[in-house]
């Protein structure tokens, strides 16, 4: 049995085996990959997609992880760059963190499809294989390795590893097959996101956000209070400068009553959901990549079984997609040392339980802080007392700081 990686022929029937096989051509999945390669790991990637997807998914990294991609080079030459913004927000709440160094907290702005490409290219130039178009099936394993089972184009392979890694999303096949639990809750609401193209002369850019006709001056990049939930719009070009200037990333967010996710979200289902939230109607002549998701805060059970460990969102989801994204590449930092020091030092597979103490408390801390951000943005009473009193608080440099480490941290 053969696939395709790179436009070459490669056999995945292979006697020779690898020492990690990671599950998930993602950025955790890719990061880990490079993170072994590395360090003289053999590590094979194995994607079910044929081909990356070309879907907008996650707009930066909010954290500690986007200094360690820059410390790494994947930036260099990108025109890529590292930011400490001035301002952020917790939930609906402003964050003033001021300039200079003593501003703990660090964004990259960048497309999830373009990360994936930079995490790729180096994975591949340090000798990592991705096979695209290989979905894991099962597995087995024993006290000599992991014996996976991957089926192409209704062909069946087994591939080979000393370790497997899930980073195969909230709905890890890895995770399931080893009968790890996923412990948490789906929120009670639902957010509508898309692409959509507002004419120019229905939309005038501000200083500190847009005016939009029929709706007025909001704020860019960060949730705005409506009637019916809240509100986001950023411009596309601000993430990708190649996106035209009239596209806009939009969200709204509101009570979930009886709906259900849908991907794709038809056109007339994201308007109407745009009236609820805004009280009024968005210009906007063109949608893409429209569609409705809920949230869930869910945590594995633990990170690791015998040989088989998880990372990412197969290890934990919530609601912040960019801090999502820093707690998983994190992971894969963390585990990428930890694996190659049991693989190639002959260190204890202490190691791996240590990485499954240290990550679960990470994913733990993200949990609360974006547990509390939801709790905030609540509609009722006691919701609002709480804003208010956050607010108070939050008013202060050095404790808006703070809550930015907590954030940071990863």
């Amino acid at each position: 049995m053969s696939t395709q990686t790179d436009g070459v022929t490669v056999s995945i029937d292979s006697d020779s085996g690898h020492d990690v096989a990671v599950v998930g051509a993602g950025p955790v999945g890719l990061l880990l990959a490079g993170e072994v390669a590395a360090r003289g790991i053999r590590v094979v990637v194995l994607e079910r997609a044929k081909a990356p997807s070309t879907q907008p998914k996650a707009n930066g990294i909010v954290g500690s992880a986007a200094l360690e991609l820059a410390r790494r080079g994947i930036l260099t030459g990108t025109g890529l760059k590292v930011l400490s913004p001035p301002r952020f927000q917790f939930g609906p709440l402003p964050l003033r963190l001021g300039f200079g160094p003593g501003n703990p907290l660090h964004v990259l702005p960048i497309p999830q499809r373009r990360l994936e490409e930079l995490l790729e290219s180096r994975a591949r130039a340090l000798g990592a294989t991705v096979l695209r178009g290989c979905e894991v099936v099962g597995y087995t394993q024993d006290d000599t390795g992991v014996a996976i089972g991957v089926r192409d184009n209704d062909e069946n392979a087994r591939v080979h590893a000393s370790h497997l890694v899930g980073c195969d999303g909230a709905h890890s096949i890895v995770r399931k097959t080893a009968g790890i639990g996923f412990s948490g809750f789906t929120s009670d609401r639902i957010a509508s996101i898309a692409r959509v193209r507002i004419p120019a002369d229905r939309v005038r850019v501000t200083p500190d956000g847009v005016d939009i006709d029929g709706l007025g001056r909001v704020a860019t990049m960060r949730p705005n209070r409506m009637p019916g939930g809240t509100f986001s719009i950023a411009s596309v070009r601000a993430l990708d400068r190649t996106a035209p200037d009239d596209v806009y990333l939009i969200s709204v967010h509101e009570p979930r009553g009886e709906a259900e996710p849908r991907d794709p979200l038809p056109v007339g289902e994201l308007r109407a959901s745009i009236r609820r939230v805004l009280g009024t109607e968005l210009p906007f002549d063109e949608a893409t990549a429209a569609r409705s998701t809920v949230g869930n805060s869910r945590q594995a059970d633990t990170y690791r079984s015998g040989r088989v460990l998880l990372a990412g969102d197969a290890a934990h989801i919530f609601n912040a997609g960019g801090s999502a994204l820093n707690v998983g590449l994190n992971d894969a930092i963390e585990l990428g040392r930890r694996l190659a020091a049991v693989l190639r030092s002959g260190s204890s597979s202490i190691e791996l339980d240590e990485y499954d103490g240290l990550r679960r408390a990470a994913g733990e801390r993200a949990l609360r802080h974006t547990r509390a951000q939801a709790a905030l943005d609540r509609d009722d009473d006691g919701a609002g007392a709480l804003r208010e009193v956050v607010a108070e608080l939050l008013r202060g440099r050095r404790a808006a700081r703070r809550l930015a480490r907590l954030i940071e941290q990863g």
